[in-house]
């Protein structure tokens, strides 16, 4: 998904990359592969569009390589990555364009590659059709595993937002799902 051009520039260092600044090596590549669908999935999510969640990917990936943050765990690296696919999606609905368009596909998540059953499927699916952010609270409590505080970290909301959040989101997918079970 993430490609980058080799610059013709004299590299120092085996499987070294530079373009504008930003410098990558093999451990470079090793947190893209790490978080590489993570991001992806969460930009789906979002986004609901594959193509706007595949620019999404790169955009927190060249935010990474430029600013070359440091994490004091591996939790704290998948919280940053997390917050930063979440800001980059919501810039990208803010603009003009994303607002005019209206391509919104929540079975798009559901086609691709689908290793879920046919009963998660059709509750994927009606995640895919919450609000934003009734789908953000359970894709990353229920998805990515985060408790109810972390989530609140991650999306800047306090922990009372969040649990509101996943209920009206859960009374929303039963009411939802118990229709479409009917």
């Amino acid at each position: 998904m993430l490609t980058l051009q080799e610059s013709e520039s004299n590299s120092t260092q085996p499987h070294e990359i530079k373009k504008n600044n930003i410098r990558m090596t093999g451990v470079s590549f090793a947190v893209i592969d790490q978080y590489q669908d993570m991001i992806y999935r969460t930009a789906v999510t979002i986004t609901g569009n594959h193509a706007d969640a595949e620019d999404v990917l790169q955009e927190v990936f060249f935010k990474y390589f430029r600013l070359h943050p440091a994490f004091e765990s591996s939790s704290h690296e998948k919280a940053w990555f997390l917050r930063v696919t979440i800001n980059e999606c919501k810039n990208l609905m803010r603009t003009i364009w994303k607002r005019k368009r209206t391509d919104f596909d929540p079975e798009l998540l559901v086609q691709t590659e689908n290793p879920f059953s046919e009963q998660d499927s059709a509750v994927l699916e009606a995640v895919m059709h919450l609000p934003e952010k009734y789908r953000i609270a359970i894709y990353l409590y229920y998805y990515e595993e985060y408790s109810v505080r972390e989530i609140a970290v991650i999306t800047s909301q306090s922990e009372a937002a969040v649990a509101q959040h996943l209920v009206r989101g859960r009374r929303k997918l039963r009411k939802q799902l118990g229709e479409e079970l009917s």
